[in-house]
């Protein structure tokens, strides 16, 4: 086998950008969350609209599929998981769990890494 010069500039380019990748968290759309408490999943996104359903407290695998207002990606992915908090708790999103899609409020997600 033979090494050359191409080759390994190609690999250390690679691991370059692995490396630069990880320095970033995934965007809010592209992780799970879970829920620690009991959480109603309402069939409208306005606050007092009729229950679709629960999760139940210490569910995971919910998927966001959006939220309003929408999340600003930068913010996310460059910011603690401080400012993943504060980013949920001003939002009503729409999710999915367990088959069912509906809305809850932000502030009862938590990010799964």
């Amino acid at each position: 086998m033979t090494v050359t010069l191409r080759g390994i500039v190609a690999a250390a380019l690679v691991v370059a950008g692995v490396t630069a990748a990880a320095a970033q968290s995934p965007g809010p759309y592209d992780m799970r969350y879970a829920v620690t408490a009991e959480t109603a999943l309402t069939a409208d996104i306005e606050k007092g609209s009729r229950a679709a359903g629960t999760i139940p407290a210490g569910s995971d695998g919910i998927v966001l599929r959006w939220c309003r207002p929408e999340i600003p990606f930068a913010t996310w992915q460059f910011g603690s998981p401080a400012t993943w908090r504060k980013l949920l708790d001003e939002r009503r999103c729409e999710v999915g769990w367990n088959g069912q899609v509906g809305y809850v409020e932000g502030s009862a997600l938590q990010p799964v890494r």
